[in-house]
């Protein structure tokens, strides 16, 4: 699998530089401090569902987390180690699809600052602004960052601190936007939206901080490519 990525990776570069994009090499990653996935394709694992464990090829047996039985045939299992310190198991799985039952309604969305969606048909979804509810914790733990030794003990415990911080508030906002998302897809079955240009907007409000820290925060491109995937 790694070698097959290896190819993959400079297959895609190739077809980038064709095209008149600038493209730089491919660098080598050691496996001490740089290599954080184990892919398993097809083989060389097992879910044991009584015990919770999962069986790895060469690894053993790990305790886990199981959240819910899986669906559907697991195909691949991919390992991962997450910037926190935590380490996830993401299972490639094979389903067939069922569609969701018609509607026949359809809902236009204007999205917004303060009501992070206003439809057609009266709703109003609030912004939670979850970064302006985290960004005292995060200047704070900024600031005690920048009287560390970079490098030290103490400054990568507090690089971590951080980085868990920023790991809620990630979880925190896409959390609300895949249950908004799926409200509107179980609810509708057409969805107009307005062609927002986000970049335009923020360049033509240069100075008006909050404003701009509002609409980037508020990831509107994310919940519509959400809509679009689901």
């Amino acid at each position: 699998m790694v070698n097959n990525k290896l190819w993959s990776n400079l297959k895609a570069l190739g077809k980038l530089k064709q095209n008149g994009h600038k493209v730089g090499k491919l660098r080598f990653k050691s496996s001490k401090n740089h290599y954080k996935t184990i892919e398993y394709n097809q083989s060389g694992f097992k879910v044991d569902y009584k015990t919770k464990r999962l069986k790895l090829s060469k690894i053993g047996e790990i305790s886990i987390k199981l959240h819910r039985k899986i669906k559907g045939e697991i195909k691949g299992v991919i390992i991962k180690k997450e910037p926190t310190g935590k380490w996830f198991a993401f299972f490639q799985v094979e389903e067939e699809p069922k569609p969701l039952s018609k509607t026949n309604k359809v809902v236009g969305i204007d999205l917004g600052i303060d009501g992070y969606t206003i439809d057609s048909d009266g709703n109003k979804f609030e912004n939670p602004k979850f970064l302006d509810k985290t960004l005292d914790k995060i200047k704070k733990v900024q600031k005690n960052l920048s009287q560390k030794v970079r490098g030290s003990n103490n400054y990568k415990k507090t690089k971590l601190k951080l980085i868990k911080v920023y790991d809620k508030l990630n979880n925190q906002k896409n959390d609300f936007l895949h249950k908004l998302s799926r409200y509107y897809i179980n609810n509708y079955d057409k969805i107009v939206l307005e062609d927002l240009n986000i970049k335009s907007m923020v360049e033509n409000r240069k100075g008006q901080k909050t404003l701009n820290r509002h609409i980037l925060s508020g990831s509107w491109k994310k919940f519509i490519n959400l809509l679009f995937y689901i």
